[in-house]
């Protein structure tokens, strides 16, 4: 698996397309070429049956849903998709910058753009990180709950949760351009009338402002999408070879962990766990009302696939009836039961049976490694090729990119003059003895522990012999240091690129998106 090399853009203005924007038009001929001839090794359903079918299911239920809102779309489709999602979160400039494109790229094309809005991830905790006084400040926006998936995580301190622009008022005003936090508010307490639901309340207020700027496109919860039909049969597909793909998902995350590097068997998603026949799927479960999410096991028996949650065991299915094991995984969610799709399974479900091309932001574009991986291996089709869009925009605040550079370049020298001191010392008849003797451990290396401890020790106490005579120059770094850890400070705050879009000047955003939808008609 040839690692894809993705990397936020640094500088402020930059946008990063994998690949360039101009071969999209390639992509979306080839994807749609290919997954509408494809012949799934686990189903006698063409996939293209299947697709016509998701999409007419999530057509009608974007519909129901923008109506709901009261912010309803056109009731039209087209030939084409590009879809793109994100969890309802107050999330930076990048992501956002992904909807414009999905919106210009899909005009541009003739396609239908499709955002999913991922409800069925878990929700962060209630406060936003903001600039304040060259540090961060932690802001709350509602009280601290137990970890809930967005379509149950409704606002539980409405005071708090009313006066947070307000609250904010205090800092923002100390900073040198007006932020359109407070007009966002406002549409997000327009939509605090119609829905406890925080995460459907930013939304909500984040299609407000793109249709004052412009842009309409359709959405739907991912909540929804996984109570259709197509779902349940996708979500069959998967159960009903488990063991195959509890394998096959296995041996690609930890080829990937090989690839990468990576120690931590909980990234970049852990390993699917097993309990005897029990097998770990890809889905989150759990009962209407508990809220907390747990995993789905599931365990083959002859006739039936059993499921658990916690302990706890749910209505079986039919094992070797598809349609029939479809419609009990749809009646679940009548008898209160929830089975939602994770991270994984939500993209695998988008690219196969929604999107001609799917959009991804940086992280979604380096993981989704894995899903074509799976995918080929356990479908036996070609991935659909996706696309990669981020961009990065930061704040109007004084910045002092001199000052971070100088600080790190200081930072570095010190270091070198605190354990390597040899490098700067004169040298005279008192020190080479000590120079000799660094060099002569340094060659020692160590086979045992206690080896390698006594050597550490040895070194060490070297660095101190000679450290006097570097003293001066130490000395001097540290005033320097200390001159500009201040500018510094406040250059790692000013430099980031991850603060909540509504922190931004409103029309820095617009601005920019439009002129970057400009660029686009041109490609």
């Amino acid at each position: 698996m040839k690692p894809l090399r993705l990397r936020a853009p640094q500088e402020h203005g930059q946008v990063l397309a994998v690949p360039a924007l101009d071969q999209v038009g390639r992509l979306l001929v080839d994807n749609q070429r290919s997954l509408n001839s494809a012949r799934l090794s686990t189903s006698s359903q063409s996939l293209a049956e299947l697709r016509t079918l998701a999409r007419q299911e999530v057509l009608a239920a974007s519909t129901q849903y923008h109506q709901e809102a009261d912010q309803p779309v056109a009731d039209t489709s087209c030939e084409r998709w590009l879809v793109a999602g994100h969890q309802p979160e107050l999330f930076h400039p990048g992501v956002w910058f992904k909807n414009f494109a999905l919106g210009k790229l899909a005009q541009q094309h003739g396609a239908t753009a499709l955002n999913l809005v991922i409800d069925t991830d878990s929700a962060k905790p209630a406060l936003l990180h903001v600039p304040s006084e060259g540090k961060l400040a932690w802001i709350a926006f509602d009280r601290f709950t137990a970890e809930l998936p967005y379509e149950e995580r409704i606002v539980e301190e409405e005071t708090t949760f009313a006066d947070f622009a307000e609250r904010m008022q205090p800092i923002t005003s100390r900073w040198n351009f007006e932020p359109m936090l407070a007009s966002y508010w406002r549409e997000v307490m327009q939509r605090a009338k119609r829905t406890p639901l925080l995460g459907e309340r930013f939304a909500a207020a984040r299609r407000a402002m793109e249709r004052r700027w412009g842009v309409t496109q359709r959405e739907v919860p991912m909540s929804r999408v996984c109570q259709t039909a197509s779902f349940a049969t996708f979500a069959y597909w998967v159960v009903a070879d488990l063991p195959r793909f509890h394998a096959i998902y296995n041996q690609t995350v930890q080829e990937y962990r090989q690839e990468h590097g990576i120690r931590s068997r909980s990234h970049p998603v852990p390993d699917l766990a097993g309990d005897g026949a029990w097998l770990e799927a890809p889905f989150w479960a759990w009962r209407r009302g508990q809220g907390r999410r747990g995993k789905l096991f599931v365990r083959h028996t002859p006739t039936t696939l059993d499921l658990r949650v916690a302990g706890e065991i749910w209505p079986s299915l039919p094992r070797h009836d598809a349609t029939q094991a479809a419609e009990g995984w749809r009646g679940l969610e009548s008898q209160g039961f929830k089975i939602r799709s994770r991270a994984l399974t939500t993209t695998m479900f988008a690219r196969l049976l929604l999107a001609d091309v799917f959009i991804h932001g940086i992280g979604g574009g380096i993981y989704d490694e894995l899903t074509d991986r799976i995918l080929e291996r356990y479908f036996a089709i070609p991935a659909p090729a996706f696309l990669t869009v981020s961009a990065t925009l930061l704040l109007p605040l004084p910045r002092f990119p001199d000052a971070g550079h100088q600080s790190r370049d200081l930072a570095r020298r010190w270091r070198d003059l605190v354990y390597k001191p040899e490098l700067f010392v004169e040298r005279s008849p008192k020190v080479e003895p000590l120079m000799a003797a660094k060099q002569d451990w340094i060659r020692r290396g160590g086979s045992t522990h206690v080896e390698r401890a006594e050597r550490f020790e040895r070194i060490r106490q070297i660095n101190g012999q000679l450290r006097p005579y570097v003293l001066t120059h130490l000395q001097e770094l540290q005033h320097r240091l200390e001159a500009c850890r201040g500018p510094a400070e406040l250059e790692a705050v000013a430099g980031r690129r991850d603060y909540a879009f509504c922190l931004y000047p409103e029309e820095m955003l617009r601005t920019f998106f439009q002129s970057q939808m400009d660029c686009l008609c041109t490609v």
